[in-house]
């Protein structure tokens, strides 16, 4: 192939981040404040900034006011709501104005959105992806694609400064590789994105179902897509509370089911979704209960569980 042009002299020197919490936790990447900032110089994190998920009209005005400084516009392409209709062709739009590198995290959205990812569902390709161990089924592979000309940075095909790193410490572990070659293949003829989301809705609706019967519809709420649903636990103010949440999690675990969010199993079927809202809707009759009380605190039984996504232990 032919080399790649030359980067830009200067190079743009400012990463723009997508103000959502995922990458809060990396130190490279972590718009300011970040939440897990010990060890970071400030200089690294000041050639961050960031940009709110939806809203075309602030990006540009920051990739206006940062005119030809930044480098790329990096965001997991949807979450627990869906892109407004055209915010992720507009920010391709945007990038290709701009002269961005627009970069899409799918390590959660790969798969499971469809088996070409988010990309693939919302008919936009980004200029370079990040895809995680969805892609082996648990196996330890992941991998970082893009367009040819931006890979061949990393590689050793040209006469200029490599930019970055395309190799890897783990390249003779090809069973790694296989299974990511097999677990694709079967994504596609088994249809198991299909059957991820068709797993979701009925436990989404079986849930909602079952609050709603208790009375606590509006305090225990199921949300995301169907293929990668999560739960919010509300108090009697409609506020995020770690104590309904161990709450709602022991009456599960004493239901038998693990359930730290709904993301579902293509290894699940009917009756095991079944099984499911039914648990749920026992430990909503004791959600309820605690509601009733104002203090959900005989029902937790110890210290309530934290967040992952937290700066003190």
């Amino acid at each position: 192939p032919a080399p790649p042009p030359p980067p830009p002299n200067p190079p743009p020197r400012v990463a723009a981040v997508c103000a959502h919490p995922l990458f809060s936790t990396c130190p490279s990447l972590s718009p300011a404040p970040p939440l897990l900032s010990a060890g970071i110089p400030a200089a690294t994190t000041e050639l961050t900034v960031t940009f709110p998920y939806g809203d075309l009209a602030a990006t540009e005005e920051l990739l206006t006011r940062y005119r030809d400084e930044v480098a790329c516009l990096i965001l997991e392409p949807a979450g627990h709501t869906e892109p407004p209709p055209g915010y992720l062709a507009g920010l391709r739009e945007l990038a290709d104005r701009h002269g961005v590198v627009l970069v899409f995290d799918e390590m959660i959205t790969g798969l499971r959105w469809s088996e070409a990812g988010a990309q693939g569902l919302y008919g936009v390709v980004p200029d370079l992806s990040t895809f995680g161990k969805a892609l082996g089924n648990g196996f330890a592979v992941s991998a970082r694609a893009g367009r040819r000309e931006l890979m061949e940075w990393g590689g050793l095909r040209h006469s200029g400064e490599r930019v970055f790193l395309l190799s890897t410490t783990h390249g003779a572990e090809t069973h790694a590789l296989a299974a990511a070659s097999a677990v694709q293949t079967t994504y596609v003829e088994e249809g198991v994105t299909a059957r991820l989301h068709a797993l979701g809705e009925r436990l989404a609706a079986g849930v909602r179902e079952a609050a709603a019967a208790m009375g606590v519809g509006d305090h225990l709420v199921v949300r995301g897509r169907a293929s990668n649903l999560v739960f919010a636990t509300l108090d009697e103010n409609r506020q995020p509370s770690q104590e309904y949440r161990t709450l709602f999690l022991r009456r599960l675990l004493a239901g038998g089911v693990l359930a730290p969010s709904f993301v579902v199993s293509s290894a699940l079927d009917d009756a095991d979704i079944d099984r499911t809202v039914d648990v749920v809707a026992q430990a909503c009759a004791v959600y309820r209960k605690a509601l009733d009380a104002a203090d959900p605190a005989p029902w937790v039984a110890g210290r309530p569980v934290k967040p992952v996504f937290r700066r003190l232990v």
